[in-house]
């Protein structure tokens, strides 16, 4: 039994897996996930240092993971940290209490580790193996791309991510027109300026979308019950976007108290959703694409799936 960590932005995540006779096949034994909101405090200041109460939160979330770990009586955890804390200054230190303190060893990845262990997570589950594709993985402090074509694979991080736009651009609530629009404008440039012009990927595409906005999108839009969210019911789900499009319209106007009465979302995604929604539709159109693909499986799974093919060449 083997477990991964992902310690982002917005959330701590955790996957506990049993491998089976397919090379890197996993059978799920238990998922967690909880809000941990590392930039809700991130000082205004230009030291970019993670709270400590952000930490302490963190700490809380973490030890809970290790009851966990324990009753499965996991053998291996590889735990990685991702999104804000990569830029934060105290980050080291930051993961060396994690240590102390739970006994949990996380290392920080970098964008564009992050984008290929995401990507061969996603792709892995669906059952792709051609290209062209894009994988786009839309967090609370960054989004990670991965494009194939023609044999080239290009990987990219940018600083789009839900709960760092939302503190951005949403000062008001609900955010204005002109906010809006602002945000748009941003989104676009942030994607012109990331050189994700794969040659024969911009008319493709197979567009897979995973992370927390995603997994939302795809709930809300397929009306699937909160208590039912899982690999099997999310993976393969197609979002059009014209559907997310009148989606955002519908809730654009509502301010959070009356978003958090919708159906399928969430209380803890509720102030970032309008702000993720939005930039999925963005990148939506930069790719000329009319709809996506969901993965549930991201990270997590790429993360075991590169640790076994590690044991296998040991």
């Amino acid at each position: 039994v083997h477990a991964s960590i992902d310690i982002g932005t917005h959330t701590a995540r955790l996957l506990i897996a049993r491998k089976c006779g397919i090379p890197g096949h996993l059978v799920p034994l238990a998922r967690k996930r909880t809000y941990i909101r590392l930039a809700e405090d991130l000082s205004e200041s230009e030291n970019k240092d993670i709270s400590s109460v952000a930490i302490d939160r963190t700490l809380d979330v973490l030890n809970n993971f290790s009851g966990a770990l324990k009753r499965f009586k996991v053998h291996s955890v590889n735990a990685v940290a991702t999104g804000v804390i990569r830029e934060a200054p105290n980050g080291n230190q930051f993961m060396d209490r994690i240590y102390e303190e739970t006994g949990i060893r996380v290392r920080v990845i970098t964008g564009v580790e992050e984008a290929y262990l995401t990507a061969k997570g996603a792709l892995q589950a669906l059952d792709i193996h051609t290209d062209p594709f894009v994988v786009f993985d839309l967090g609370g402090g960054s989004t990670e791309f991965l494009i194939g074509s023609e044999g080239t694979r290009v990987a990219r991080s940018i600083p789009l991510g839900a709960m760092i736009l939302t503190k951005k651009y949403f000062g008001s609530d609900p955010p204005g027109e002109a906010e809006v629009e602002a945000l748009s404008r941003h989104v676009d440039q942030c994607l012109l300026d990331a050189d994700l012009n794969v040659p024969g990927a911009q008319d493709l595409p197979l567009l897979v979308g995973t992370g927390g906005t995603v997994a939302t999108l795809a709930v809300m839009l397929h009306g699937i019950p909160l208590g039912d969210i899982d690999t099997d019911r999310i993976n393969g789900l197609l979002l059009k976007r014209r559907k997310i499009e009148s989606l955002f319209s519908e809730i654009r106007n509502l301010s959070l108290s009356a978003r958090l009465k919708l159906p399928g979302l969430d209380k803890g995604r509720a102030d970032v959703v309008l702000a993720g929604c939005l930039t999925v539709i963005r990148i939506l159109y930069f790719f000329k694409s009319l709809q996506l693909n969901v993965s549930l499986s991201d990270l997590l799974e790429g993360i075991l799936a590169e640790s076994s093919k590690g044991e296998e060449n040991d």
